[in-house]
């Protein structure tokens, strides 16, 4: 099972969002952590070009972009679609 943190970086972008986005956020970060690698998980995009393993996840208008480490989600931003990419 995987388990996840926050860059400094992504808990203040986190901050910034309206209550509700942040809860759905946190129950996809959850449901992810369920399987042993994210790519198990459906809506997982690996990031190409990148030195570590690089990942992208859509929860709604936003995108999560997070470095898998040892079995734990470094989440580095969140950022609404427009800016994501």
């Amino acid at each position: 099972m995987l388990k996840y943190s926050f860059h400094p970086t992504a808990e203040k972008e986190l901050s910034r969002l309206p209550v509700k986005i942040q809860k759905q956020i946190i129950a996809k970060l959850k449901e992810l952590c369920r399987f042993n690698h994210p790519l198990q998980y459906h809506k997982i995009i690996k990031l190409k070009g990148k030195k570590f393993e690089q990942f992208r996840m859509r929860v709604g208008d936003y995108r999560i972009k997070f470095i898998l480490r040892n079995s734990i989600l470094k989440i580095t931003h969140v950022q609404h679609r427009q800016v994501g990419y």
